[in-house]
């Protein structure tokens, strides 16, 4: 078991750094009252929180196949012309429920009244990457997403066998093509490297084996829905982790559960992702174990992480790199603004190297110090001028007139509070950084920006104190 950090050590700097990690961030007010439920009960919030979800766009109702699938399959006599055209609508009818299906979740992240669900979320999508760019749906991605979700706090067995009958992972790892004297070892390999287990821990007559038991797994045409095609499944008897039997593919996941190799790689990804790199061994061991005899459950083994010392240690507080998705939407809900409009957002993001729905590879997103070069520091700076409506003149050229909504800056810093350099300072550190550590810096943005702070100043100082490598960081 995970040390636990004790409940009267809880702090103000815990609970922003909790809802900072555990999902997008929040608003002082939403800390305050985060911190004064207690420890226990805050880990407990945001396991049970309620959906308040924007629905899914209306063309998720009906899955039906790619318009361009269809045309492809008109009668041979079918006017060349009138099918390149009717392939061509489609294709942009797809781009377009791409972008919209983006925005879709952005919005679930920053007000969907699950932040640890959708968090979790855009955890299992960088671990069980995989693209639109090869899959080319939208309605297929949009099903993942949702089985993502809907798994993301469950059970980790159960969201594996989910996703050996994902339509969308079944076309990004090539198990459609799948058949009896011809496996194909994609999906075979990367459950095992990737999925469960880790680089070293099978040979490639595992991959050859499980390979073999996953033939069959099929995607409908037209409803792009899970079948098992039986006559291209192979029944003979298969060595798979040192046990034969006729093993399918849900046999063999459940072998591969059998591992504790497979729950120290889950727990550490886990780690990595919420906590900090290169876990301690005895952390790691004995999250791995908790892991193990909790059978794979996923909030219990969540609210240890969240109630435990190391996640509140010097080596986890205020080191994370934030992705750009959890910077844009972390933003978004510092400066208690909405989102800004479809193209944009796309935009950014993918200037800044994550783009929703296509990670690079199968491997996902590298994360990490590679998310910051020259280049996506100025970018990140330059919008966070635009975003609150600074004179900045790099900001407003580089997005200029794309949204015109500039962020309430009366809201966040009252007049009477700028007239007072000290809480002003104060009130900055907690709403931009999450912790009153940081009351030099806001302190010294402050004196520089010049007296009386009027609202251009006032957007100026936020511009600054966003357009820091502290902020980069949570």
């Amino acid at each position: 078991m995970l040390a636990p950090l004790a409940p009267d050590e809880w702090s103000l700097d815990h609970a922003a750094h909790l809802l900072g990690r555990a999902g997008f961030g929040g608003t002082p007010e939403q800390i305050r009252a985060f911190h004064a439920l207690g420890l226990d009960a805050a880990v407990n919030q945001l396991l049970a929180a309620r959906d308040n979800r924007p629905p899914a766009p209306d063309w998720t109702k009906e899955p039906g196949a790619l318009k361009r699938q269809t045309m492809m399959e008109m009668r041979p006599a079918a006017d060349p012309d009138a099918k390149k055209a009717a392939i061509r609508d489609a294709m942009r009818e797809e781009r377009e429920r791409l972008v919209e299906l983006r925005t879709w979740w952005l919005r679930r992240m920053r007000s969907g009244g699950q932040p640890l669900r959708e968090k979790m979320t855009l955890f299992w999508h960088g671990h069980f990457a995989t693209s639109v760019t090869k899959v080319k749906s939208a309605w297929a991605m949009w099903r993942q997403n949702e089985t993502l979700r809907e798994n993301a706090l469950g059970n980790f067995g159960a969201m594996v066998r989910a996703m050996a009958r994902d339509p969308a992972m079944i076309r990004w790892l090539d198990l459609q093509q799948s058949k009896v004297g011809a496996p194909n070892e994609n999906f075979a390999r990367e459950v095992m490297e990737l999925f469960t287990l880790g680089v070293g821990h099978y040979t490639e007559a595992d991959v050859k084996a499980g390979a073999r038991a996953f033939t069959g797994h099929r995607v409908t045409p037209l409803g792009q829905e899970f079948v098992f095609a039986r006559r291209a499944h192979d029944y003979g008897p298969k060595t798979f982790l040192g046990k034969t039997g006729n093993f399918d593919g849900d046999a063999v996941i459940d072998i591969i559960l059998e591992q504790p190799q497979c729950a120290r790689f889950i727990a550490g990804r886990i780690w990595e992702f919420f906590a900090y790199e290169n876990p301690e061994p005895g952390q790691l061991d004995a999250a791995a174990y908790s892991l193990f005899r909790g059978g794979y459950e996923l909030a219990p083994f969540l609210g240890e992480l969240f109630r435990s010392r190391a996640f509140y240690s010097p080596r986890a507080m205020g080191t994370h790199i934030k992705s750009p998705v959890e910077w844009l939407v972390g933003m978004c809900i510092d400066l208690e603004t909405s989102l800004p409009g479809q193209p944009l957002l796309d935009g950014v993001l993918g200037q800044l190297g994550q783009s929703l729905f296509q990670p690079p590879n199968v491997r996902g997103w590298e994360g990490g110090r590679a998310w910051i070069s020259s280049s996506t520091l100025i970018l990140r700076y330059n919008f966070a001028g635009f975003l609150v409506g600074s004179a900045d003149p790099a900001a407003r050229k580089l997005f200029a007139r794309r949204f015109a909504a500039p962020v309430d800056v009366e809201k966040l810093a009252p007049p009477p509070l700028r007239a007072q350099p000290d809480a002003f300072a104060e009130a900055l550190a907690f709403r931009l950084y999450g912790s009153e550590r940081s009351r030099p810096r806001t302190a010294a943005a402050i004196a520089e920006a010049g007296r009386p702070i009027n609202d251009p100043r006032a957007r100026s100082i936020f511009q600054r104190l966003m357009s820091t490598p502290e902020y980069q960081l949570s």
